[in-house]
């Protein structure tokens, strides 16, 4: 529990939902709490309510729970630069090191578990490996970011945790399910033309 709120396991389904409900996401911040082992990201994510209600983003705190290991790539390049150099982190700089980057959007489909390719790409270029407990934790949350601030760099994080919950910013809980409800439902909306998905630069493919 977390201020009374209950944590959610992720099984196959809460993975791929998730996975589309993160999809071009903004990420703004993120804080690490090593003394209790959890983690708190912030993004706002394209979701529509199930009524007509105006709304094309929602902000969220995504919190994930017995994390036990944080690792962070901080490159002055482009995410497959191989020549890039690699700014040294502590935990305590990411949430900064996020913020730096101005809100940049996520996209890719793959945050929750990801294949393993992913760590390949990255993983032996590290600015920083905490590592929070001996055993390491069932699942996996990959988030980046990429620019935004007129530099050339990147940011990739791994988070590796057991549970995971969804509040909206003014803290108020949201189930995991009504949370990937939300999210499906604009991508199911803007490849209907449903107006509330307008502005965010996202359209559909067109069959030529």
């Amino acid at each position: 529990m977390m201020g009374g709120m209950a944590w959610e396991n992720i099984g196959v389904e809460e993975r791929d939902g998730l996975n589309v409900a993160l999809n071009e996401a903004t990420w703004l911040a993120a804080d690490v709490d090593t003394a209790v082992r959890r983690a708190r990201l912030l993004l706002d994510v394209l979701s529509l309510p199930a009524d007509t209600a105006l709304s094309a983003a929602s902000r969220v705190v995504i919190a994930v729970n017995r994390v036990s290991r944080v690792a962070a790539s901080l490159r002055m390049g482009w995410w497959n630069d191989e020549a890039a150099a690699v700014i040294p982190l502590q935990v305590a700089d990411l949430d900064t090191t996020v913020r730096s980057f101005g809100g940049c959007p996520i996209y890719g489909w793959e945050y929750i578990d990801p294949p393993e390719e992913s760590w390949s790409n990255w993983g032996h270029r590290l600015s920083v490996d905490a590592r929070l407990d001996q055993c390491e934790s069932p699942h996996i949350i990959d988030l980046f970011q990429e620019g935004g601030s007129g530099e050339q760099r990147h940011l990739d994080v791994r988070i590796w945790f057991e549970q995971i919950q969804i509040t909206a910013h003014d803290g108020r809980e949201i189930s995991l399910s009504d949370f990937v409800a939300s999210c499906i439902r604009w991508w199911d909306g803007m490849h209907s033309g449903d107006p509330r998905t307008g502005g965010q630069g996202i359209y559909p493919l067109r069959n030529e």
